[in-house]
């Protein structure tokens, strides 16, 4: 069964392998899942387990860059610290034959926080909270073992599903984290690292004395984001430094009804502008989130699945849909499906993206906003468990803005009876609904 892993995608710059090659005489790339600015993910086979997992290479561009090795290796250390069962597994690292560094992960069915939002754009208050709950014990965990992870915000937020049917928040891409054992300083003095919009006041002033509050302040934005559909403060890095150390934080449940006032003062505390008014420990942090009152709501499918077994989300009460996410019946079965995907559009201009989800009858891809519904394009992407890779035409049925990309729902015009059946095995296996 293909499975997904971390959900970034960046530029198309090649990777240091491609599809079919092996990696350390034991890893086959069977097709790629994400791609970011230094590095490359490619769901793969152990050779003599035949175990598929996830593993993370360098973009051929970085291969010989110095402090991209050496955080990959820092990553592989991060996880291999941090167990934890709401952070991604890290399962081996080693060298290929060249002496690049690699990074092996167990592979996640599911989709990223961020993918959710670009469709839904906001999710329940009892989401939310069930979300952040994990997010603060996992953090909790990491911050246990001297690790900051300093990058946390909805494109490196997970929901995967368990082995007994229950959704679970992991938290993945340690890229940029700190160790507290770390001996050598990869970020030279002023150097700023991450995503502004989710940045502490003390990450985006560049100091050094930053700790596990950093974090806090991430999740807080992050669940803002979730319940508000937006992040307090947009823009590039000097316009939301400006906003961060001039501006209040802009009311949540002015943005958000639904949010009741206790709710809005949990989060506000995780994002005050001072680390000292913030919970000291995201454990604080969790405390004050599960005193707050859902108004008996149950958390939601938020992968869109068939439950597997009676648990605690999978089997729970579907609560309404929210008033701006009309409930549509579906022609076709889905399933969670990431990986990048190409868009050429009538005009000529080519469009790089990744999947969410796939059915037979189409994609949903997240994208930069560039052509309008109804319009016809041919989609480039692998299919599911085989690798292969197709391109076909394409109908745009619907397009949703979104903060900072955008939701395109593609319909296929012509698929092959074989292309098919594979999609039709994988969302059937994936228990998709």
């Amino acid at each position: 069964m293909a499975r997904v892993q971390a959900a970034k995608t960046s530029s198309w710059s090649r990777p240091l392998l491609d599809v079919g090659s092996v990696v350390d005489r034991r890893y086959r790339l069977k097709r790629e899942i994400a791609r970011g600015g230094a590095g490359a993910v490619f769901e793969a086979e152990h050779l003599y387990t035949s175990r598929s997992v996830a593993i993370k290479l360098l973009i051929a561009e970085q291969a010989d860059t110095s402090e991209s090795r050496q955080r990959l290796l820092l990553e592989a250390r991060a996880l291999s610290v941090a167990r934890h069962p709401g952070i991604v597994l890290g399962l081996d690292a080693g060298e290929t034959e060249d002496g690049t560094p690699y990074l092996v992960m167990e592979l996640l069915e599911g989709r990223t926080l961020e993918g959710i939002l670009a469709v839904r754009r906001r999710i329940g208050v009892a989401d939310a909270v069930y979300i952040g709950l994990q997010l603060c014990d996992a953090l909790g965990a990491a911050h246990d073992h001297g690790i900051l992870h300093r990058d946390i915000k909805p494109s490196n937020i997970f929901i995967s599903r368990s082995e007994s049917g229950r959704e679970v928040t992991k938290i993945f891409d340690f890229g940029i984290a700190r160790l507290a054992q770390q001996n050598q300083k990869l970020t030279q003095r002023g150097a700023v690292l991450g995503t502004p919009e989710y940045m502490a006041p003390e990450q985006l002033m560049a100091q050094d004395d930053i700790d596990a509050r950093c974090d806090i302040y991430a999740l807080g934005v992050s669940l803002y984001e979730a319940l508000a559909g937006t992040v307090p403060f947009e823009g590039n890095f000097g316009e939301v430094l400006l906003k961060v150390a001039t501006q209040p934080t802009p009311s949540l449940s002015a943005r958000s009804p639904q949010v009741s006032r206790e709710l809005e003062a949990v989060v506000e505390k995780a994002l005050a502008r001072d680390p000292a008014d913030r919970y000291a420990t995201v454990r604080e942090f969790a405390e004050a989130l599960s005193g707050v009152p859902t108004a008996d709501e149950q958390p939601s499918s938020l992968l869109g699945l068939r439950a597997t077994a009676t648990a605690q989300v999978g089997g729970a009460r579907v609560p309404p849909p929210l008033p701006d996410q009309p409930a549509t019946r579906r022609r076709f079965a889905r399933a969670p499906y990431v990986t990048p995907v190409r868009i050429q559009c009538a005009n000529g201009a080519s469009l790089e993206g990744r999947s969410e989800d796939i059915s037979v009858g189409g994609l949903l891809v997240l994208a930069p906003q560039a052509f309008g519904q109804e319009e016809s394009v041919s989609v480039r992407f692998a299919l599911p468990i085989t690798g292969k890779l197709l391109e076909v035409p394409a109908i745009a049925r619907w397009v949703k803005k979104a903060r900072g990309t955008g939701a395109i729902g593609l319909e296929f015009a012509a698929l092959a009876p074989d292309q098919l059946a594979v999609i039709e095995n994988y969302v059937s296996a994936m228990g998709g609904e």
